[in-house]
């Protein structure tokens, strides 16, 4: 018997294991059929392993005959299974599905925002700094100091004018800082992206590289790096209003940016992770967002629950 095959075989019986009108002999059919190959009960207990991914959802609303329902309802059920088994070879685990809803990180920061969540908030000193969702920062404003430190996400911040002070924006990488104006902060793993909208903005890498961006500039830096700048397209900080503006953006961005704003995980195949994308797309209906992503390239949105999404090549 095929791999594929037994694959198959452990996904039925773990739907099935799972009906209220599930009989003694169905156990023990189930017993007998893991029993009866090795390869039945390693097949099962990847299955099960990786279905644990699903507790969080459950209690979110989703079941598991919503499942099987989603299942059946395909055109396709063994493409269906198939990309259902594929989920037991991936390294995500119930901890990042309640992540996805509550963020972990930033929980005890000052400023945070939630899964779909964008807030502005005003400062002692009257500057106000808007959170994208899924992010944080710790605030420090007092006689001697303004500063921000953002540990996750983006933000926004309106300074307000005080000569003696600068703010100070702090990420892992390094620090963007301005007397005035409006600035955007990303902080990615890898760098920190810097959008001046209208204001001169100064910045530091922790390994003591320094640059500058005059209103209407852009770029990022690393703990040693700052790249090259670069002038702003407009509508870098859309999201502020509720919607993501792609010009010619691989599709992975658009994707990236919806993230923050979906409970549960959206999974991109490399094959079309860099097909190009315009438009603007709303942040709190992703499902539109999705859906218009769909109508406009050759890609597949497979929705397995509400809380697993795959973009695919059109098969």
């Amino acid at each position: 018997m095929s791999e594929e095959k037994i694959v198959e075989q452990a996904i039925e019986w773990m739907l099935r294991l799972e009906l209220p009108e599930l009989t003694n002999a169905d156990r023990a059919a189930f017993e007998h059929w893991r029993a009866a190959d090795a390869r039945h009960e390693m097949a099962y207990a990847n299955l099960t392993k990786s279905v644990r991914q699903f507790d969080v959802p459950r209690q979110l609303g989703a079941t598991t005959e919503g499942l099987r329902i989603t299942l059946q309802q395909r055109k396709s059920r063994r493409k269906a299974l198939q990309r259902i088994a594929a989920l037991a070879g991936l390294s995500v685990g119930a901890a990042a599905l309640v992540n996805q809803v509550a963020p972990i990180r930033g929980m005890n920061a000052d400023l945070r925002t939630g899964t779909g969540e964008r807030q502005a908030f005003t400062l002692a000193d009257g500057s106000v700094v808007t959170l994208n969702a899924r992010s944080s920062a710790d605030r420090w404003i007092d006689q001697s100091r303004r500063l921000l430190r953002l540990t996750e996400g983006e933000l926004q911040l309106q300074v307000a004018t005080q000569a003696q002070h600068p703010f100070v924006i702090e990420t892992a990488h390094g620090s963007a800082s301005t007397l005035s104006g409006t600035l955007l902060v990303r902080s990615l793993a890898e760098r920190t992206e810097v959008v001046s909208l209208h204001s001169l903005t100064n910045l530091a890498t922790l390994n003591g590289q320094s640059g500058q961006l005059q209103p209407g500039q852009h770029t990022w830096f690393s703990q040693g790096t700052i790249a090259s700048i670069q002038s702003n397209r407009g509508n870098e900080n859309s999201w502020v209003d509720g919607y993501y503006t792609a010009f010619n953006a691989p599709l992975i961005d658009v994707i990236s940016a919806l993230r923050p704003y979906r409970r549960g995980v959206i999974r991109v195949e490399p094959a079309v992770a860099q097909l190009r994308v315009s438009g603007a797309f709303p942040l709190d209906d992703t499902d539109h967002a999705l859906n218009a992503l769909a109508a406009t390239l050759p890609v597949a949105v497979a929705r397995f629950t509400p809380y697993w999404v795959t973009i695919s090549a059109l098969a």
